[in-house]
């Protein structure tokens, strides 16, 4: 932690300018890319989240887990082309660049929200983390709330100091830590693993190795895409679409991730989160993974493994937090509210200012709300609704037409208001909340065009 810190802070001297600071220049390599991607989606979500939900669902999570990967395949080839051709800097400029104000307005709100609450996911994850090094006292609140505390300090500071720069640069170390501690506990645990296999099958139930996890292949197949869809062009990724040096760059480290994540970091979580299941059974699933590191007995091991979580939910936070601000800056403060005459020393400070702000309430919402699954889930809800259709539309079709803006502005709020009532129902348990809205967002924009058609 201390040298990330160090890191980070160290290379606000390389920030001379706003787009140093929100896209570092646009002059990424790809494997600069690979490694700050791959260390951003490996976040609190999909590390202790992921392997204490895995300890819930088992072998189904592999497979649920896989869709949070996949879809970087299509955003690398199809869509992050687009947004680095156009310099852009958020999704929601996206929205002006391809369609109209209407739709931009309406995907800066869900991208301020969507910011906020996953950057809330990540240091309470960090949180999670370092309340388990005392692992006698996981149970105390006052613990985990000052472990939140502490980890969005260090996240606020460091990324304050150095803005993309420095996330750009700390990912390297990041990815690298993470990969090897995940690896590292693997190989400590596959002996015993393979040694305990027959009362490993004996002991746990049978619909732990079972590919649906006993639910029905309809939740699998729903939640699969909600984990596909949740996240699909969120706003701390579509930051890395617009920082390539070129768009080959862009395409070979945004595609490269999502293939090489895809088919090795859901069974490393998969065989960590069965050694925790029958080793501890009955434990709170979300401090699986900290009880496996703690049982290793290596202080070596544990501690890298414990430097390879923090890592993970570190990247992902100071990401979030990169892309709220350049959220702010970009889509708020110089298009809505037309301060785009501020020269570049003034905006570099505001943006620094607001990475402090965003930080803070991202902090107090994970001390209100810190259970790291729900609070990535109910970002997913409100997301995946209102910008995942609209963005394929907007790469697949050549339409630019002012009924086709309407369309896209109408289905956004629609798709969206439906999700979140329908999230409140007992129908969400069956059926995600992203995929239902996702689906009323293609009906919708179906049935506009075709009344549109009518018309004419």
């Amino acid at each position: 932690m201390l040298f990330i810190f160090i890191k980070g802070v160290l290379k606000s001297r390389d920030v001379k300018t706003s787009d140093d600071y929100l896209v570092a220049g646009r002059n990424v390599g790809w494997l600069l890319l690979f490694t700050t991607l791959g260390a951003t989606i490996i976040g609190g979500g999909y590390s202790v989240g992921a392997v204490g939900r895995t300890y819930e669902w088992g072998l189904l999570m592999v497979l649920v887990s896989m869709g949070g990967y996949l879809h970087f395949i299509f955003s690398g080839l199809v869509v992050a082309p687009q947004f680095r051709k156009a310099e852009l800097y958020t999704v929601a400029g996206y929205f002006k660049h391809r369609f109209d104000d209407k739709s931009r307005v309406i995907a800066l709100i869900l991208s301020l929200i969507f910011s906020v609450f996953i950057v809330a996911a990540q240091i309470a994850a960090i949180g999670t983390v370092l309340a388990a090094l005392l692992g006698e006292n996981l149970s105390n609140p006052n613990l985990l709330t000052w472990a939140i505390i502490i980890g969005g300090l260090v996240v606020i500071i460091y990324s304050t100091a150095g803005g993309l720069l420095a996330v750009i640069h700390t990912d390297v170390y990041q990815f690298v830590v993470l990969f090897v501690g995940f690896i590292l506990t693997l190989g400590f645990i596959l002996p015993d693993l393979l040694g305990n296999w027959t009362a490993i099958r004996n002991t746990l139930p049978k619909e732990f190795f079972h590919i649906d996890g006993g639910k029905g292949i309809v939740f699998l197949i729903t939640t699969f895409l909600a984990f596909l869809l949740g996240e699909t062009f969120a706003p701390g990724y579509a930051t890395r679409y617009c920082i390539g040096k070129s768009i080959k760059e862009t395409k070979l480290g945004i595609a490269g991730v999502g293939i090489v994540l895809s088919f090795t970091f859901p069974f490393m979580i998969f065989f960590i989160a069965l050694y925790a299941k029958y080793h501890f059974p009955g434990i709170d699933p979300q401090f699986a993974l900290s009880k496996v590191i703690y049982n290793l007995h290596n202080p070596v091991i544990g501690g890298v493994m414990i430097a390879a979580l923090l890592s993970a939910v570190m990247s992902s936070a100071d990401s979030g937090l990169n892309s709220a601000t350049t959220i702010f800056v970009k889509d708020l403060f110089e298009d809505q509210l037309k301060l785009s005459s501020w020269n570049d020393q003034k905006r570099l400070k505001v943006a620094r200012y607001l990475t402090v702000l965003l930080g803070s309430v991202s902090t107090i919402v994970a001390v209100i709300w810190p259970n790291i699954i729900d609070l990535l889930l109910f970002t997913y809800h409100i997301w995946a609704p209102g910008i995942i259709l609209p963005i394929v539309i907007g790469a697949l079709s050549k339409d630019r037409s002012n009924q086709l803006n309407t369309t896209v502005s109408i289905t956004m709020v629609i798709s969206v208001i439906a999700a979140l009532l329908y999230r409140g129902s007992t129908y969400a348990e069956t059926l995600d909340p992203a995929v239902f809205g996702v689906g009323v967002s293609i009906v919708c924009f179906l049935l506009i065009r075709t009344f549109f058609r009518f018309l004419r």
